[in-house]
């Protein structure tokens, strides 16, 4: 019963974690990417400090040392979050959330470098090749594109087009340097501390980055629904999702997670359909499958790795994107 709980957790995340770029894309409509970012973290933070404080998890203590890890993380955080949501500004939600899956295979090959119980991994053929493929998969989705073909017919209209890919590149690597940061983070403290404390560090930071750059007062203006929505979507698919991941990633190990999430992208692309009329050519389908194989492959590398991730927080879940 546990067990099967976890799986439908697992599952639930997946769909929750392919809605982020289908929001994004739409909240582009009326907000800058720094003020939607800043409003959907600090719903989600206040969600998980209500949650902290239901809980009874203390927060507070451990000195200068237990600031320093989540700082990094909380860094690297904004610079993904920033180059994932601007992307959605120049480009179509299905192609994103599938490029986006190159974090994973980018963020297992950096924990590969700082922590010596994932060098096996780099070695792994299942991960050579699974990486291959992936970066192929990539590469098609690009290049199978109608916008790809419509640059190449038209110079001008490159522009928005490789913007979008170039930053959603950028995200995938940045991702990969949060990840490692965060399991740093996980050496201290519990997942939920740790997560909760790069929460509010990153919401700061998001704070003052729309400040200068974006515009906070932009929600009051907002129509009543769509700002309901904003927070909303801040509270589930950051906070909830989270919430519901960690306990599944316990049950189930960082194996059979992210190849559950994997299947996020798909989620995004029936959507994207429906609610944009986002619709990829037939190379790029094969393309996506491709990509999608490929970063499944790598997942299974770290089978030997991927044991339940123990009750002191020590997780090993570095790579799938949790927030969004």
């Amino acid at each position: 019963m546990i067990r099967r709980q976890a799986v439908f957790s697992v599952s639930l995340v997946a769909v929750l974690w392919g809605l982020p770029p289908l929001f994004i894309h739409y909240f582009a409509l009326y907000l800058d990417a720094h003020t939607q970012n800043f409003w959907r973290y600090v719903s989600a933070l206040l969600f998980l400090l209500v949650y902290l404080w239901w809980s009874g998890e203390r927060l507070s203590g451990g000195g200068w040392r237990a600031l320093t890890r989540p700082a990094v993380a909380a860094a690297g955080l904004v610079s993904y979050q920033t180059c994932f949501t601007l992307s959605l500004y120049y480009a179509m939600p299905a192609l994103i959330s599938l490029l986006l899956q190159l974090e994973l295979v980018v963020a297992i090959a950096l924990s590969c470098l700082f922590f010596a119980d994932e060098r096996r991994v780099a070695r792994s053929g299942w991960f050579i090749a699974g990486a291959c493929a992936a970066f192929l998969g990539a590469v098609g989705m690009v290049v199978f594109s109608r916008e790809f073909a419509a640059g190449a017919a038209e110079p001008s209209s490159w522009g928005s087009f490789t913007a979008g890919v170039l930053l959603v590149g950028g995200a995938a690597v940045l991702w990969a340097t949060y990840s490692v940061a965060i399991k740093w983070c996980f050496e201290r403290m519990s997942p939920l501390s740790a997560f909760v404390r790069v929460e509010i560090m990153a919401t700061g930071m998001l704070l003052v980055i729309a400040a200068a750059a974006g515009d906070l007062g932009a929600i009051a203006r907002l129509p009543a629904p769509i700002a309901l929505l904003l927070v909303g979507s801040g509270v589930v698919c950051i906070a909830i999702a989270h919430l519901l991941y960690t306990p599944a990633l316990h049950r189930l190990g960082v194996v059979v997670c992210n190849t559950v999430v994997l299947t996020s992208p798909v989620v995004a692309a029936v959507a994207s359909r429906i609610i944009f009329g986002e619709r990829l050519t037939g190379g790029q389908m094969i393309a996506a499958i491709v990509l999608l194989g490929g970063a499944a492959a790598a997942v299974q590398a770290r089978r030997g790795n991927g044991r339940r991730v123990p009750s002191d927080g020590a997780a090993e879940n570095a790579g799938q994107g949790a927030l969004h």
